[in-house]
């Protein structure tokens, strides 16, 4: 499930970069559109053999709950099952880390999916935003689109992170750890 707010005025900012992933996971292995309901749209894929259900939810990021717990009952999946794809304010931009587990570290959509899950049992891929200036409220930063400049290394993520999912559905979740998580 990639984060993000609907609409087109959020599709570049740095709050929807989980979107972006579910994009970008779909150019590289494929999917078909599966389904639209009210909480998410949902496509269809497979990574190595793996069916994957690639979820973008209609709920704004704040309500991202909602979509997780809908998609769970209606596949019959546990929480443990799901990887949720996020922005992250506390990573450098560009960087990426994948996570087992944990609490929400004041990311609101997380917040929203640990309670309407009631557990904090699932993997995260944090795709690292940067901090805003000190002048710039971190709302403002989220919901404000990259700079040219800054798409490069978001791009580099995007790539990265699929290459590290191949890997997890090939190799296992050690693995993908490692990847994810090295500093080059």
């Amino acid at each position: 499930m990639g984060l993000g707010n609907p609409g087109a005025q959020f599709i570049k900012t740095r709050h929807n970069v989980g979107y972006r992933m579910i994009d970008f996971l779909m150019e590289k292995f494929g999917g078909e559109f599966y389904s639209k309901a009210r909480y998410g749209k949902v496509w269809k894929g497979s990574i190595y053999k793996n069916t994957v259900f690639m979820v973008k939810p209609t709920t704004f990021m704040n309500l991202s709950g909602k979509t997780a717990r809908w998609i769970l009952d209606r596949e019959g999946l546990l929480p443990e099952r799901m990887v949720v794809f996020h922005d992250d304010m506390d990573l450098e931009r560009g960087r990426t880390k994948l996570k087992w587990e944990g609490g929400d570290a004041g990311h609101k959509g997380i917040r929203s999916i640990i309670m309407c899950l009631q557990t904090g049992a699932f993997f995260r891929v944090r795709i690292g935003i940067g901090r805003p200036p000190k002048d710039k409220d971190a709302s403002d930063h989220v919901l404000a689109d990259f700079a040219p400049e800054e798409e490069e290394e978001i791009y580099g993520a995007l790539v990265r992170i699929t290459e590290g999912m191949e890997i997890w559905a090939e190799k296992g979740t050690k693995n993908a750890l490692n990847f994810l998580n090295h500093r080059d």
